[in-house]
């Protein structure tokens, strides 16, 4: 018997079977396989005829860590998983696998590029060999309400030089349109830059915070297009709030894009409101991650990836390491690594 038949049994006496434990318990991701066949099962489970077991499965795929999705998705071994998610969940993390998954079926982008944000309209359109195979694609990305100038621009772009003659649509009103939209944009742009810095130019930093709190909901509203431009030309105040954007591009938009100082960095490492990627592109980044502040910061802030607090422990002064391995508030693995490292470190 080859290592996948127990699998294969399994899921045909669970899918054939009458008993409403035993289908309850998978449906709530309670079973022993493995993650790919576990997720595939609870999304046959999502349609089944029962409804306490369908609302079960859906309930335990809707928890699900969105990176495990994503791996699962990105192995391609499953379409019917592919499926479900494309239409029951729309994180980014996980929008990305499907819109950069090779063989994603093509009628999958298309339902999707309707309602795309205009960070995830950018992904799609790098999909160039779908679209040739499905000009449609382009006219469901058109019809998004939210679709970006950008976006825009590149749809008649493609119109015109990417897609066969008979598809091929007069673009020059749409190019203008485009264009205004474009201008319109980077008009916005500019005249928030300038209402920040007239701001921090009267204001003394210990008291940024109070008008941070009422800035940031106006900046979060803002097209992702938008916050993107902002982050390019970002002032300190304005900095505070892009990089807490809990869309990472708009996020690393403000690492890679602005003059940014190492007194920022340092509490940017220390903050737990960041998405992770913050704190992997600062613990990437040899500039910043030879300061011991910066270093330590990351180290010490619970938002840290595990794998990149492993990696980063070592480098940890010996008094620093003692402290980290009693700090709850730090991932357990780097806790118990931290010890190890000290009574290495304190018996030489």
């Amino acid at each position: 018997m080859s290592a996948e038949e127990p699998t294969v049994v399994f899921v045909e006496e669970v899918l054939n079977s009458e008993d409403p434990e035993l289908r309850q318990l998978v449906a709530a991701g309670l079973a022993p396989l493995p993650l790919p066949e576990l997720l595939a099962l609870q999304v046959d489970l999502a349609g089944d005829e029962h409804e306490d077991t369908q609302d079960t499965a859906r309930a335990s795929l809707k928890e699900l860590e969105p990176r495990i999705v994503a791996s699962v998705i990105t192995e391609g071994k499953n379409e019917d998983v592919l499926r479900y998610f494309s239409v029951e969940r729309s994180h980014p993390v996980i929008l990305e696998a499907i819109l950069t998954l090779r063989e994603v079926p093509r009628e999958v982008l298309d339902e999707l590029a309707s309602r795309l944000e205009p960070d995830m309209q950018e992904l799609l359109l790098l999909r160039q060999d779908a679209i040739v195979e499905q000009p449609g694609i382009l006219d469901s990305l058109a019809s998004n309400p939210d679709l970006s100038s950008y976006a825009k621009r590149r749809i008649a772009e493609y119109r015109q030089h990417l897609l066969p003659r008979e598809h091929q649509a007069p673009v020059v009103e749409e190019e203008a349109q485009a264009d205004t939209d474009e201008d319109a944009e980077d008009a916005e742009v500019e005249q928030i830059l300038e209402e920040f810095k007239e701001v921090e130019e009267m204001t003394a930093e210990e008291e940024w915070e109070e008008i941070l709190r009422a800035s940031e909901i106006k900046v979060r509203t803002l097209p992702v297009g938008i916050r993107m431009k902002l982050a390019r030309g970002a002032t300190a105040m304005l900095r505070g709030i892009l990089v807490r954007d809990q869309n990472p591009q708009v996020a690393l938009a403000v690492l890679k894009f602005s003059a940014i100082k190492e007194s920022e960095i340092e509490r940017i490492a220390l903050s737990r409101v960041v998405v992770d990627e913050v704190l992997g592109h600062i613990a990437n980044t040899k500039n910043w991650i030879r300061k011991y502040k910066i270093l330590h910061a990351i180290c010490q802030n619970p938002r840290t990836p595990i794998n990149v607090g492993l990696r980063l422990l070592p480098r940890v002064g010996v008094r620093d390491m003692l402290m980290l391995s009693r700090n709850r508030n730090v991932a357990e693995p780097i806790r118990r690594r931290a010890l190890r490292l000290y009574r290495i470190k304190v018996e030489r």
